[in-house]
């Protein structure tokens, strides 16, 4: 469930917690022009739980106004702020954030400087970011969205695993016509003429949410950008499809390139350069993909003692570097598969 946190035009804060007749959870519309960072924290801690309530004060003279929703596993917002400060994060989530900024600057020690500004977008891990520095009265709208969201939505889009974590461009012109359409949905759900549908009921969030990752799987450079957008392959060779059926058949069978080679009767050059053409990727992904796919259907019809016991029949040893194969490859652990699987 989510709530609204808007920041627009009454001096004092208001929030509203009646249960209006047919829906599911209360409801919370704030509003303040320009409301200060320490009462901003303490309404943002009553209405969202206390994630950022080991933050320092920020000190006089910040205040912050705008939009703020959180909702399950991501949230939006727009917002301006009035002076200068710099803040440490508590312990990291693991969301990405983006940022479209439209005033002033906003710097995230990462490993290094990334630097916001006007027509500048950016890509933020939260598991990397240390501070943020708010500067020169910086405006922006932007969202966090759980990495896991994204990763089954690739992965169903791309019907396989995902082969590696997905990786978005860290900093993007905004100038270009394509990021108008993230722009205009995050000015849509942060918008006042939204509130009523985003407050009675739990229908509009999740749409919105399907739709901005939609937006940001389609719009935002990331290393799956040429996959997503690539056509359908040409029928792969007999002696690709011979090695796929032999794996397919065989999952838990650890055969190497090599064997594989043998029986279609090619060589393993050959065999090695048809994956990557066809499959996009190579031999050993192509196994371990089959593995997962089979594991996951195996965990969500609650079948197996256990997931280690899963693991091992599918010819992964270790159940630990199973478990890291299966976070990166569907966003959720085989242990959440299987309890949901065995509701």
């Amino acid at each position: 469930m989510g709530q609204l946190l808007a920041c627009g035009s009454l001096p004092v804060a208001q929030a509203s917690d009646t249960v209006q007749p047919g829906t599911t959870r209360k409801q919370f519309i704030i509003r303040s022009n320009d409301m200060r960072s320490d009462d901003f924290g303490a309404l943002f801690t009553q209405m969202f739980g206390n994630l950022y309530a080991d933050l320092p004060p920020l000190g006089d003279g910040i205040s912050i106004g705008g939009v703020y929703g959180r909702f399950e596993g991501m949230s939006v917002r727009r917002m301006q702020y009035r002076g200068d400060f710099t803040i440490v994060l508590p312990t990291p989530q693991d969301e990405i954030t983006f940022v479209l900024p439209s005033a002033g600057h906003i710097v995230f020690d990462q490993r290094g400087e990334a630097v916001g500004g006007h027509q500048v977008g950016l890509a933020v891990d939260k598991l990397d970011i240390r501070s943020v520095r708010i500067a020169d009265g910086h405006a922006q709208c932007g969202m966090s969205i759980r990495r896991g969201l994204f990763v089954e939505r690739l992965s169903t889009l791309l019907e396989r695993p995902l082969a590696a974590p997905i990786r978005f461009e860290p900093v993007v012109d905004l100038g270009k016509s394509a990021f108008q359409g993230i722009r205009a949905l995050l000015e849509m759900a942060t918008g006042i003429e939204f509130d009523q549908l985003i407050n009675s009921g739990l229908l509009m969030p999740a749409r919105l949410q399907e739709m901005l990752v939609d937006a940001v799987l389609e719009t935002w450079p990331h290393n799956y950008s040429e996959a997503l957008h690539r056509p359908q392959p040409a029928l792969a060779p007999r002696h690709v499809k011979l090695a796929m059926a032999y794996i397919r058949e065989h999952p838990a069978s650890l055969v190497s390139g090599s064997e594989l080679a043998l029986l279609a009767n090619v060589s393993l050059r050959a065999l090695q350069e048809g994956f990557k053409r066809f499959a996009g990727m190579s031999i050993v992904a192509y196994q371990r993909q089959v593995r997962l796919e089979l594991a996951h259907q195996v965990l969500q019809r609650g079948e197996g003692s256990s997931v280690a016991q899963v693991a091992q029949g599918l010819g992964f040893s270790n159940a630990g570097r199973f478990a890291q194969y299966f976070q990166q490859a569907y966003g959720v652990s085989p242990a959440d598969v299987r309890r949901g699987g065995l509701k």
